[in-house]
């Protein structure tokens, strides 16, 4: 299934390679747009503020054409391209991201030959200066590291890359299921597995409990090496819904620059074992 919607050229791809060849030797930043269309424009005034040194490319994944609309709509009026994706036929989200994101390395990634490339969850929101070509230094790749007994891989929502390191490498961004994997996971053996993870940096994670006193509520997030902020389960919209009002409040603070309206409690802190909430 995979490979054929890899090999599906939307008529608008054409000219949006054209529009960003200038892009050739550049950072890049790469947002799979999926369903939620306030968390993305929050990302994107965000990256505005506090993404220094790559240009931020949407690619828009949501199965409604209504809100597809609404997500082309934010990414006009943040001057951000964006790029729909080909309906992708499968309902499972997991393998639907992954699917995503191969298709964008295969299609775009290898067409437009950045310096550093990046996937980024559309509900990571930079709180504080980003430089992701500092961030990867001189390694092929970055990002939050997730290890099972059977081979280790980057976290779908944070991973950075190398081009000149990764082009030739056939990278497929689909879970692992026997290697117990998250989405990503198959980049293990045609990447990872040739690499020592001990002489590697991967970005450090740190799962916190916000509670909000004043409406005695308490949610989970993450933050990654204390520069971006996590929400996690933006891509399921009923539980992304139930604590929309919360999130809306830590933005407003966020993009005003106050200090956050609630209290934080470290939970656990962790270099790897990120569950798979990326979509």
């Amino acid at each position: 299934m995979q490979y054929a919607y890899t090999n599906v050229r939307p008529p608008s791809l054409g000219n949006f390679l054209q529009n960003y060849k200038h892009l050739k030797g550049c950072n890049i930043g790469l947002v799979v747009a999926y369903e939620q269309p306030w968390v993305l424009d929050w990302l994107l005034r965000m990256a505005a503020r506090h993404l220094a040194d790559a240009t931020l490319l949407v690619f828009d994944n949501s199965r409604r054409q209504k809100t597809r609309i609404e997500i082309e709509h934010i990414c006009e009026y943040r001057h951000v391209p964006y790029l729909a994706l080909p309906s992708n036929p499968t309902r499972h989200v997991n393998r639907s991201h992954g699917s995503a994101m191969t298709w964008i390395f295969r299609n775009v990634v290898r067409a437009l030959e950045p310096s550093i490339f990046g996937f980024i969850d559309h509900d990571l929101i930079p709180i504080e200066k980003v430089e992701i070509g500092k961030t990867i230094g001189a390694q092929p790749f970055y990002g939050v590291i997730n290890v099972s007994k059977w081979g280790w891989q980057l976290w779908a929502g944070y991973c950075l890359f190398d081009f000149s390191v990764v082009h030739n490498h056939p990278l497929n961004f689909l879970y692992d299921f026997y290697r117990d994997l998250d989405t990503g996971g198959r980049n293990f053996s045609c990447l990872y597995k040739n690499f020592d993870r001990s002489t590697l940096q991967f970005a450090h994670l740190e799962r916190m409990e916000v509670r909000d006193a004043l409406h005695n509520i308490s949610v989970p997030v993450e933050i990654v090496d204390q520069r971006w902020l996590h929400l996690g389960g933006a891509g399921y919209s009923n539980g992304f819904k139930d604590k929309l009002d919360f999130y809306e409040r830590i933005a407003k603070a966020a993009d005003e620059g106050e200090m956050l309206p609630i209290e934080v409690h470290s939970n656990d802190t962790t270099k790897g074992g990120i569950s798979d909430s990326s979509t």
